[in-house]
């Protein structure tokens, strides 16, 4: 009788073991297709051309793009006109030759390319930033020879400050990479100044009222996005904001970081708080009918590793909820805590998670050498979710 019972509790023990989460989360790990799409990705926004909506975004071959009803893989193209070559190093001269790209930007007519040279700092031993410069074209085809213009470039406008080996910046581009394309528009932030931009036209200060800053938002702490809502635009110190806009409906709310919390914002009820901690602060955002997205991403320069990942929550008739939830996905699998969350997008808001097509980039801190990371360099660049396939997977 006791040999029979310690048999059935072990069983019992073996068989309850089956739903340990590691085991799950093994269960739920899928095989990593080869990349298309590579390096890393500050960027995702929405550009049209000849009235087609097109995703757009700077990756290892430069600008890369595809339609934005696209539902496989393999339809990225790559932009063959761009105003430079790209960066390089001449290992003869010991010079970095041709210029990195920074961010993609766009508006509703115009696209916008930000960009570095590099030069070797001596006294530092390092690679950094030298000449920063803001071109900007209308395109009107793809494979057509468009000409690209100088909005502004130089120390007068971007510079740079290096401290324990971290590059900062004084400036920022960013634009509402609103649904509509009438809704777009791009701003600069730079020397605690900021500008709308407006194709080749010179830049001017911008005077940014108080009635476009929510509650806790402040111009005097670097503004770092911008939304279209209800006729005008909202400015925010985080990275993340975004609206539930569709292609058919307006905005009605307005979700938005604020470090690690999560805070919305109608015209009934104001801002809001959501989640008062999402683990990590809140890097970027994309909402569907059901859900929120939210990235995450600490990139402090006081630890060697990311702490990141994406999460969710509810959206319920476009209110989020209280708490974190759990994907049905392998989204928490792929895009783990030890990366950094750099950009979402959900192509169509108005679709529920799992029938949206869905877009994130990736990176993380360091070197990649500590062993509870678990980071592979392979890994930078462009993850993707399809209905059709089911899981998130390498783009």
């Amino acid at each position: 009788m006791k040999k029979s019972l310690i048999i059935i509790t072990l069983l019992t023990i073996l068989a309850s073991s089956c739903f340990n989460p590691v085991f799950y989360n093994i269960t739920q790990d899928v095989p990593p297709e080869k990349a298309t799409v590579s390096g890393v990705i500050n960027s995702i926004i929405r550009y049209e051309v000849n009235g087609k909506q097109y995703l757009v975004l700077a990756a290892d071959k430069g600008i890369r793009y595809k339609e934005a009803d696209s539902t496989t893989r393999t339809e990225w193209r790559t932009y063959n006109n761009l105003p430079f070559n790209l960066s390089g190093f001449d290992h003869t001269s010991s010079k970095h030759e041709g210029q990195s790209i920074i961010k993609v930007i766009a508006d509703k007519e115009n696209l916008y390319i930000l960009s570095t040279t590099y030069k070797i700092d001596d006294d530092l031993q390092l690679s950094v930033p030298d000449v920063v410069t803001l071109y900007s074209t209308q395109i009107t085809s793809w494979d057509s020879n468009t000409t690209w213009q100088t909005v502004c470039s130089g120390n007068n406008y971007f510079k740079f400050t290096v401290e324990d080996d971290y590059v900062y910046s004084n400036f920022n581009a960013f634009c509402t990479n609103s649904v509509k394309t009438d809704h777009r528009e791009a701003y600069l932030r730079c020397n605690n100044k900021y500008y709308k931009l407006d194709g080749i036209q010179p830049i001017t200060p911008l005077t940014i009222q108080d009635e476009q800053l929510l509650a806790g938002e402040s111009k005097d702490n670097h503004l770092n996005s911008a939304v279209y809502f209800d006729g005008k635009t909202y400015f925010f110190n985080s990275v993340a904001a975004v609206t539930n806009e569709t292609k058919d409906t307006f905005a009605e709310y307005i979700y938005f970081g604020k470090g690690n919390t999560l805070k919305y914002y109608s015209k009934d009820d104001g801002v809001k708080t959501a989640i008062e901690n999402c683990g990590a602060p809140i890097s970027c955002l994309a909402p569907c009918k059901d859900a929120l997205l939210i990235g995450r991403g600490d990139f402090s320069n006081d630890i060697d590793y990311t702490t990141g990942g994406l999460t969710k929550t509810t959206l319920t008739n476009g209110i989020p909820g209280n708490q974190l939830t759990k994907f049905s996905t392998n989204a928490h699998i792929q895009l783990s805590e030890s990366y950094y969350i750099l950009t979402l997008i959900n192509t169509d808001p108005s679709k529920s998670e799992l029938q949206s097509t869905l877009y994130a980039s990736i990176a993380f801190v360091g070197s990649g050498s500590n062993a509870t990371a678990g980071v592979n360099y392979d890994n930078i660049g462009l993850w993707s979710y399809y209905p059709s396939r089911g899981n998130w997977n390498r783009e």
